[in-house]
C-alpha cells in the first residue's frame, strides 16, 4: 500500500478502535474494550508505517 493509504487506514482503525473501547467501557464489556485497544494500536502502527514510507520516499527523491 502507499503511504497515504496506510495513513488513512490507520486513522480509520484508530477512530473505530476508540469507539469500540468507549462502548465496551459503557456496557461493561472487557472483551470489547480489549478489541478497541488492539484496533487503536493497529491503527497507530499503520499510521506510523505510512509516515515511514513517506519519509523514505522523500529521502530517495533527494538523491
Amino acid at each position: 500500500m502507499g503511504s497515504n493509504t496506510d495513513r488513512i487506514k490507520g486513522a480509520v482503525d484508530t477512530a473505530v478502535g476508540k469507539a469500540k473501547e468507549k462502548v465496551g467501557h459503557a456496557i461493561g464489556s472487557d472483551k470489547l474494550q480489549a478489541k478497541g485497544v488492539a484496533q487503536i494500536l493497529k491503527g497507530k502502527a499503520e499510521t506510523g508505517m505510512g509516515k515511514a514510507k513517506s519519509g523514505l520516499k522523500k529521502g530517495i527523491d533527494r538523491i
